[in-house]
């Protein structure tokens, strides 16, 4: 037989790569303006991998080492928890197609790998996402306004599209690790600045939890992370903060919802708990957002030792709500599906078995922070931020259950893992 035409490796000037690159970083500065936008985008990513794979097919893989490692643990947690969410889903004939988190999730980590084991060094212009993020902050700050001064509906559920936003932040941060000249670091900050901005008009005050965690993460980098000896990181955050406490000033002052929506929302969480956990008082906070949650894990905690083992299966789990909410004479309850609580949630379904689905991409992420930060501390601390974030939201909301949570979170972690490519032998930037 005669051998097949040999094949070049993949061109970064070859113009169909050109143009489809154009298009993902077109997509992915609009994935803040729609779930469908942020969708298209993760096919992209996915069919993107595939097609690379196919195109190389016959070329020697580039030689393993430890950013390939990572990728492929963090697949290896996303494959675990999609196996064991499965056997849950099967044994109570629950219907797969609403566990797309896990689906995008898995499928987003396969893509990356791929890319990370076939594309050479160099081929992925950062400097590109770095923008197209900024970008992006820009569309969320947008739609944030919109939100909050002519009551416009966020793309997805407000909590989960914060929250978003939120791992869109880290991955700029871990992006820091490609790059820590003096300008990349000003498009770093005010990416960030723009996102925290759009997170704090929302008004969610699930992903108000990370926010703390997202600016230590900044300082972190910016401080400690940097390559520069330590008088000159001073200087260098110095250079960056000050500009952006002038900046933060002059917003508060002609953006007064920026601190009136965050304090508004705060003190009507605090006026609830006192209300309903303080003072007892259930009857006129009956559909309030705390009362509900707090009903919500009692009630759920009671089923769930019933049968700890097994659950009780997505199809119970709503009907159980709706008795919850008819008991309560709560309206608010009445309109909801999941319990307000990602781990009691998982748990309700599918007994341990769906905790433990529940927990593996916890830990994953915890896990590959430490391995990521071994080979870029910048990669790691974005990791770590997202896993942080992953974990606080699901404390008081089920985010998995939304499309817009699971989109952000497969296209910020390829991100973070494609940024972890070690930078060509003259590509170092300046220090």
């Amino acid at each position: 037989m005669n051998p097949g035409p040999a094949r070049a490796p993949l061109s970064p000037s070859s113009k169909p790569l050109q143009l489809g690159w154009a298009l993902a970083l077109l997509l992915l500065a609009l994935a803040p303006v729609s779930t469908k936008v942020g969708g298209a985008l993760w096919l992209m990513l996915v069919v993107g991998s595939l097609l690379v794979g196919w195109r190389t097919r016959g070329l020697a893989t580039l030689e393993a080492d430890d950013t390939r490692r990572v990728a492929w643990i963090w697949l290896g947690f996303c494959v675990a928890g999609s196996m064991l969410k499965l056997l849950g889903v099967l044994y109570w004939d629950d219907p797969i197609g609403t566990r797309h988190f896990e689906i995008r999730l898995t499928m987003a980590a396969l893509a990356a790998w791929m890319l990370m084991r076939w594309l050479p060094p160099g081929f992925i212009n950062f400097g590109g996402i770095r923008l197209a993020l900024l970008v992006a902050s820009v569309f969320a700050l947008g739609v944030s306004i919109a939100h909050a001064y002519f009551n416009v509906e966020t793309p997805s559920n407000r909590i989960n599209w914060a929250g978003g936003l939120v791992m869109l932040a880290f991955a700029q941060i871990a992006l820091m690790g490609q790059s820590c000249r003096a300008r990349d670091v000003a498009v770093t900050i005010l990416t960030l600045f723009l996102f925290l901005l759009s997170v704090l008009l929302t008004g969610a005050r699930g992903a108000y939890l990370a926010i703390p965690w997202l600016v230590l993460s900044a300082l972190w980098v910016l401080l400690l992370v940097g390559q520069r000896p330590a008088l000159q990181r001073v200087r260098l955050t110095m250079r960056f903060v000050l500009p952006l406490l002038v900046l933060t000033a002059v917003t508060v002052m002609t953006v007064p919802k920026v601190v009136n929506v965050p304090a508004q929302r705060l003190q009507l969480a605090l006026e609830e708990i006192q209300a309903t956990v303080v003072a007892g008082d259930t009857q006129n906070y009956v559909n309030s957002p705390v009362f509900v949650r707090i009903r919500f894990w009692q009630r759920s905690w009671e089923a769930i030792k019933d049968s700890p083992w097994l659950g009780h299966g997505r199809e119970r789990r709503i009907a159980m709500i709706q008795e919850w909410a008819d008991d309560a004479g709560s309206r608010e309850m009445a309109r909801h599906i999941h319990v307000h609580n990602e781990y009691l949630n998982g748990w309700l379904d599918h007994g341990v078995i769906g905790l433990a689905s529940t927990m593996c991409f916890m830990l994953g992420l915890f896990v590959v922070a430490v391995l990521a930060g071994r080979v870029k501390v910048q990669v790691g601390v974005g990791v770590l931020g997202i896993g942080v974030l992953h974990v606080l939201m699901s404390l008081t909301d089920t985010n998995t259950g939304t499309n817009n949570y699971g989109v952000m979170m497969s296209l910020s972690m390829a991100i973070i893992l494609l940024s972890l490519e070690r930078r060509r032998q003259g590509m170092e930037p300046a220090v």
